[in-house]
């Protein structure tokens, strides 16, 4: 049981939300810019991500703390890291295959999952205005999905990709914010980030890319790939989900497409959003307001049943 957080704490947690959802929205186009294969993307901005965190590491004695886990929640962070190495192969590879704003948005399709799942089994409330706002939100998401169907069936192949990269960012969400009630930020996000880029170097082996890059374009490309999508845009979310239910965090992340479409029509030639995506992505905003404004709200004095 962890006692809820005050209004201070969440007052904190949601700027960090903030600065997250700003942050994750260069994302796609970082990757777009980037000539290198999908998996060493994916591979380099976590390792360098990690490198960040490493001074970070050894200031907080984090690998004290590794060494002193148990069993329960060392089996989540590897969780958490398998589920975040999915979640980069399989968007990476639909940002190839489909539109930015469609990619993005398919990829963050999964609050409705994680709703469920902190109801049911982590026994969190999920206010019923929440539901409404997450229901209207997976509406927009539905809407610009729609726009890919007659389109073929390399572009549809590439919104699957994106939706079942969104369902491993939800078990992503959820182990981190059963783990984060005991582990340190650092701790946890070193390690994360560790596991998830291990496989992924591996990964780009057997699919014949050079794990050496030189390139200071790409490697300055990397960088800005850990600096802001990642240590700004997952680390700010795992500080909040110490204190935040993960289906708050998981809904926040909703506002990636917006920015991200609005990136993508400004920065990237071709790729303008339809009215349909328009439309779709204003539901979105709609239903992101709803569950960030009324959500949740911490009562004093209760507890979070987590465990």
């Amino acid at each position: 049981m962890v006692s809820a957080p005050g209004k201070s704490e969440v007052s904190t947690s949601y700027l960090a939300i903030g600065v997250a959802m700003v942050s994750i929205s260069f994302a796609s186009i970082f990757i777009k810019w980037s000539e290198s294969p999908p998996f060493i993307i994916a591979a380099y901005r976590l390792l360098f991500s990690c490198g960040i965190l490493l001074p970070f590491m050894l200031w907080s004695r984090g690998f004290s703390e590794l060494r002193n886990l148990d069993r329960k929640e060392l089996a989540l962070i590897v969780l958490s890291g398998v589920a975040l190495m999915f979640h980069f192969q399989l968007w990476i590879v639909s940002l190839t295959l489909t539109l930015v704003s469609t990619s993005v948005i398919l990829v963050t399709s999964h609050p409705i999952f994680v709703a469920a799942i902190s109801r049911f089994l982590l026994k969190e409330e999920v206010k019923r205005i929440a539901a409404a706002g997450i229901v209207i939100a997976f509406a927009g998401v539905a809407v610009i999905a729609v726009t890919d169907y007659g389109v073929g069936k390399d572009t549809l192949f590439g919104d699957l990709l994106a939706f079942i990269g969104g369902i491993c960012a939800g078990v992503y969400f959820l182990s981190g914010r059963v783990a984060r009630q005991k582990v340190s930020l650092a701790t946890y996000a070193f390690s994360v980030y560790l596991l998830a880029a291990t496989p992924l170097f591996v990964s780009a082996v057997f699919a014949g890319d050079g794990l050496v890059v030189t390139d200071g374009r790409e490697l300055t490309l990397f960088l800005a790939m850990a600096v802001f999508p990642t240590m700004l845009g997952h680390t700010m979310f795992n500080y909040a989900l110490k204190r935040v239910p993960a289906h708050i965090i998981s809904t926040s992340v909703l506002g990636e497409p917006v920015g991200a479409s609005i990136l993508a029509y400004a920065l990237l030639p071709g790729e303008v959003p339809n009215e349909w995506i328009v439309l779709g992505g204003g539901l979105v905003i709609f239903g992101l307001y709803i569950v960030l404004s009324r959500g949740y709200r911490p009562k004093a004095g209760a507890d979070i049943p987590i465990d």
